[in-house]
């Protein structure tokens, strides 16, 4: 059975935040090691994560999983004309006979292995040109796009992801309903932030470079 590929966004400049929120501390790492992890630990293959301001400090960080047998780390030097430039940098380096591809926030630290796995197993069983989670009722990521679609992203231009996709064809993409609902949280200000470090420090006693395995009695996100 082919492999989907995934795609890691992380090359923004967090504008709205005023600090990258990669680097954000977060237990034992910091935020993009967190949800790097989860994603390394999942079924997904190849992860490409995409880079872009700030991505010296970054290649520093990441260092430890740059072994990784799945793991493939480009550079998007058109990062500032928006998120468009970035998801079309990944697709170019995708086979394009992929059945389709799951793209991923960086920011999602809270977001679990087992869900990246669910929303392939549901997107291998049926034929939906799309995949969504939805977290308390709102459509949110990772998503995954079937090869069909791949071209109109690729097309697309300025600081956009695949909403517009999304709503285009919303009468057969799959909305998958997930919880826990924190799962689909992510940084965009310092509220956030604070919100996801409460919830994460309640349960993790993880080391990320341990690929997600718990050092305590619980895993991220619950037990």
């Amino acid at each position: 059975m082919p492999t989907i590929p995934g795609v890691l966004l992380m090359a923004g400049r967090s504008s709205r935040l005023g600090f990258p929120k990669a680097l954000l501390p977060l237990g034992r790492g910091c935020l993009i090691e967190w949800t790097l992890s989860r994603v390394l630990s999942s079924r997904l293959s190849p992860v490409i994560l995409v880079l872009g301001d700030r991505r010296l400090p970054l290649r520093r960080v990441l260092a430890p999983f740059q072994g990784h047998p799945k793991l493939r780390l480009l550079y998007n030097p058109d990062f500032a004309l928006g998120m468009s430039t970035s998801i079309r940098k990944g697709l170019e380096a995708i086979d394009p006979a992929v059945p389709g591809v799951m793209f991923i926030l960086g920011d999602q630290p809270l977001l679990r292995t087992a869900t990246i796995d669910k929303l392939l197993r549901v997107f291998r069983s049926g034929g939906a040109p799309a995949v969504v989670p939805v977290y308390a009722g709102q459509p949110g990521n990772p998503v995954i796009f079937r090869r069909e679609l791949l071209e109109a992203l690729k097309r697309q231009q300025g600081d956009v992801g695949g909403r517009e996709l999304i709503k285009k064809h919303q009468a057969t993409v799959q909305f998958l309903p997930i919880r826990p609902a924190y799962q689909g949280w992510d940084v965009d200000t310092w509220e956030d932030y604070e919100k996801i470090k409460e919830r994460f420090n309640r349960f993790s006693d993880e080391d990320p470079l341990a690929g997600g395995v718990a050092l305590g009695k619980n895993r991220i996100g619950g037990p």
